[in-house]
C-alpha cells in the first residue's frame, strides 16, 4: 500500500512542474503577440491611375498613404504608335525610302526602299599639250563625283628654227619654236658686222650748203661731212624796150639756179592824145635775196657701234631643261630623263616625284643618278603622280591606276571606277515591342486592406525568448521530479 502512494506522490510531482513549465511559457507567448499586434498598420490607399502608351501597359496603382505599401490592377493595352511618314530621296548612289517615326516615344523603322539613281557623266576632254598629259574626266552633273581615265602623256617640243642674221649694229643668232605650243629659245650667237659707209659728195648751189654725205648701204645709215658755203646767184641781165602799149623793164636771170627778177621799169613814147594813159604797171617786189643758210652745226661722228658681248662661256649657259618620262608597269618602275635640250647636262637627281592616293596617303621618291624611280612599294589603288623640280615648280603631272596585279607596259585605259556601294538594305528595325507586363497576382485576402486587424495571428517575435524560458523550467521540473522519485525509492530501499 505504501509503495503505491509513494509512486503517486512521484507522479504528482512531475505533473506539477510540467503544469508550472506551461504555464509559465504560456504567459510569455500571449504578451509578445499583444506587443505585435498593435504594431499593424491600417493601410489608407491613394488611387492613382497611369495612362498606357506606345510602349508600356496603363493600370491603377494603390498605394498606403501611411507606410507606402502599393499594387497595381485594372491594366489597360498599350497604345497604337503616333507615325509619321520622313521621305528619303535617293541619290546617285544610296537608295531613298521611306522612315516611319513616332512622335510619342521615338520608335521608327523604313521600308519602301528604291534603288540608287547611278551617276549622270559629263565627259570633258583635256588634250595632250607638249609639257602636259592628256586626259578625259568623267564628271556627275548631279553629284560632282568625278574620275579621270584615258590618260596620253605629254608628247614633248616639237622645235623649228629660224636664223636671224646679224646687222652693223645687232648681233645674229637662231630661234628655235615649238610649232604646237609657240615656246621658243635662241643660241648660236654671231657678233654685228659694223657699218660699211660709203662717201657721196652733194656740190654747194647758189642758195645751199655743199657737203659730203656718208651713207651706209646695209642699213642707210648716214652722216654729213664737208660743209661748203652757197656759191650765190649769178646775174645775167636782158633789157626788156618798152612798146607803146607795154612798159619795158630790166630782166635779172641767175645763169645757174634759174633765179630771175624784173627792175628798171620804163613808159614807153608820147601817147596819141585821143588814147588813153595805160596804168603805170606797179612795179613788182624786187625778191629778195635768200637768207643764207646758216652753216649747220657740224654733225657729231655716229656712235662706233659696240662690240657685241662676248658670248658667254659655255659654263654661264642658261640650261632648258626638258623632261622625258616612260612607265614600266610590269615592274613597278619610272625612267625619266630631266636634262637640257641646248647642251649635256643633266638634273635627273632633282626631280622629285610624289604619289598620293585618294585618300591622302602619298608616298614620295627621288629618281637616282640613272633617272630611275622603283615604286613598287607603293599599294593598289588610284593615285595623282607628280613631278617637281628644283624650285618645287611642277613639271609633269597624271593620274597612275595601280592594280593588284601586274599591268601591260603601255598605258591603258583604267576600269571604269566601280560604282560606290551601294549599303545594304538595312534590316527593317523591329524593335521589340514593348512586353506586357505580367500582371501581378491579385492580392490574396490576407493582402487586401481591411478595417480590422488580421485573423491570422502575426509572427511572434518575442514567443521565441519566452518559449526557450518555459522549456529550460520544465527540463528543471522534470530534473527535480525524477530525483524525488530517486530519493523515495533509495528511502524505501533503505528501510528494507
Amino acid at each position: 500500500m505504501k509503495k503505491v502512494k509513494t509512486k503517486i506522490m512521484a507522479a504528482l510531482a512531475v505533473m506539477l512542474c510540467l503544469s508550472a513549465g506551461v504555464a509559465l511559457c504560456g504567459f510569455t507567448t500571449a504578451d509578445t503577440a499583444s506587443a505585435q499586434a498593435a504594431e499593424v498598420c491600417v493601410h489608407e490607399y491613394k488611387t492613382e491611375i497611369v495612362d498606357a502608351t506606345c510602349s508600356e501597359m496603363g493600370y491603377t496603382l494603390y498605394t498606403c498613404e501611411k507606410c507606402g505599401d502599393s499594387y497595381q490592377d485594372d491594366f489597360t493595352d498599350t497604345k497604337a504608335h503616333n507615325l509619321v511618314d520622313l521621305l528619303v530621296n535617293p541619290t546617285c548612289t544610296n537608295k531613298g525610302y521611306t522612315t516611319h517615326f513616332c512622335r510619342d516615344c521615338g520608335y521608327y523603322y523604313s521600308d519602301t526602299y528604291v534603288d540608287p539613281l547611278g551617276h549622270d557623266y559629263v565627259e570633258e576632254v583635256t588634250v595632250a599639250t607638249c609639257t602636259t598629259d592628256g586626259y578625259t574626266t568623267h564628271t556627275c552633273s548631279v553629284c560632282e563625283y568625278s574620275y579621270t581615265d584615258s590618260v596620253e602623256l605629254a608628247f614633248g617640243h616639237n622645235y623649228g628654227e629660224e636664223v636671224t642674221a646679224p646687222t652693223c649694229t645687232e648681233t645674229g643668232y637662231t630661234t628655235h619654236t615649238c610649232e604646237h605650243c609657240g615656246d621658243s629659245y635662241t643660241d648660236t650667237e654671231t657678233e654685228a658686222t659694223g657699218h660699211s659707209y660709203e662717201a657721196f659728195d652733194i656740190a654747194a648751189t647758189c642758195t645751199a650748203y655743199g657737203y659730203t654725205e656718208h651713207i651706209c648701204p646695209d642699213c642707210s645709215d648716214r652722216y654729213v661731212t664737208d660743209y661748203i658755203k652757197p656759191l650765190g646767184h649769178n646775174f645775167a641781165e636782158t633789157v626788156v624796150e618798152p612798146t607803146e602799149t607795154e612798159v619795158g623793164y630790166t630782166i635779172h636771170a641767175c645763169t645757174d639756179c634759174e633765179y630771175s627778177y624784173l627792175s628798171d621799169f620804163v613808159r614807153s613814147g608820147e601817147t596819141p592824145t585821143d588814147a588813153t594813159e595805160p596804168d603805170t604797171p606797179t612795179e613788182p617786189d624786187i625778191p629778195t635775196e635768200p637768207d643764207i643758210p646758216t652753216e649747220p652745226d657740224e654733225p657729231t661722228e655716229p656712235d662706233i657701234p659696240t662690240e657685241p658681248d662676248e658670248p658667254t662661256e659655255p659654263s654661264e649657259h642658261v640650261h632648258t631643261f626638258r623632261l622625258m618620262s616612260q612607265l614600266n608597269r610590269d615592274e613597278k618602275y619610272i625612267t625619266i630623263e630631266y636634262g637640257c635640250e641646248d647642251c649635256e647636262e643633266k638634273n635627273t637627281s632633282v626631280v622629285q616625284i610624289t604619289f598620293t592616293s585618294e585618300n591622302g596617303n602619298r608616298f614620295d621618291f627621288t629618281a637616282d643618278e640613272n633617272g630611275k624611280v622603283d615604286y613598287s612599294e607603293v599599294t593598289a589603288g588610284q593615285y595623282e603622280v607628280e613631278m617637281f623640280d628644283e624650285n618645287g615648280d611642277t613639271i609633269m603631272w597624271y593620274e597612275l591606276t595601280i592594280e593588284g596585279e601586274q599591268a601591260p607596259d603601255t598605258p591603258v585605259e583604267p576600269d571604269e571606277p566601280t560604282e560606290q556601294p551601294v549599303p545594304d538594305e538595312p534590316d527593317e528595325p523591329t524593335p521589340d515591342e514593348p512586353t506586357q507586363p505580367t500582371e501581378p497576382d491579385k492580392p490574396t485576402d490576407t493582402d487586401k486592406p481591411s478595417d480590422s486587424v488580421q485573423d491570422t495571428e502575426p509572427e511572434n517575435k518575442g514567443g521565441n525568448a519566452g518559449l526557450v524560458v518555459g522549456t529550460i523550467i520544465t527540463l528543471i521540473a522534470l530534473a527535480g521530479g525524477a530525483t524525488a522519485v530517486i530519493i523515495i525509492i533509495k528511502k524505501k530501499n533503505k528501510k528494507k
